[in-house]
């Protein structure tokens, strides 16, 4: 072997010390002294699984009565779905400026959809009525309850 072999052997060799070479398995011990058995179950951490949202964003037709009421009542209908998340529905009425952009940021946030703060300022930019219904169709797959008196 020669020398710049041995001295990436080294140089590597800290970092494969602590190398995980087994799965952890449960453990049963049995004391002598009684008749007990004590089990320690060790376990590995979950993997955390990422969606995205249940339906695209020009998925509009899916859901008829939400996209007549995005478009037609508009600012009305998006009170009725701040109200639904939780918010004041000044929020969704746009009283509040960025309002229809935070409601689709929390959403996001509250349900780990993947996507950035950008990607949703563009949709609600350019697609307000849409990103709405899309917003109304994840709180129905998410089971928001409907409120009395929105559409």
């Amino acid at each position: 072997m020669n020398q710049s072999m041995a001295a990436k052997q080294m140089a590597y060799a800290p970092l494969n010390e602590h190398a995980v070479t087994e799965q952890p398995m449960a453990m049963t011990t049995q004391p002598m002294a009684m008749n007990t058995q004590t089990t320690v179950i060790i376990n590995q951490p979950q993997s955390t699984i990422i969606r995205g949202w249940h339906s695209g964003i020009c998925d509009c037709c899916q859901d008829m009565k939400s996209c007549c009421c995005s478009f037609f009542l508009g600012h009305c209908y998006y009170a009725c779905l701040a109200s639904r998340m939780g918010e004041d529905c000044c929020v969704g009425f746009g009283c509040v400026p960025g309002g229809h952009l935070a409601m689709r940021v929390a959403l996001r946030h509250k349900h780990e959809i993947p996507g950035t703060i950008c990607d949703d300022c563009c949709m609600v930019t350019y697609c307000l009525p849409c990103t709405m219904c899309q917003l109304a169709r994840e709180m129905d797959q998410l089971g928001y309850p409907p409120k009395d008196g929105c559409c």
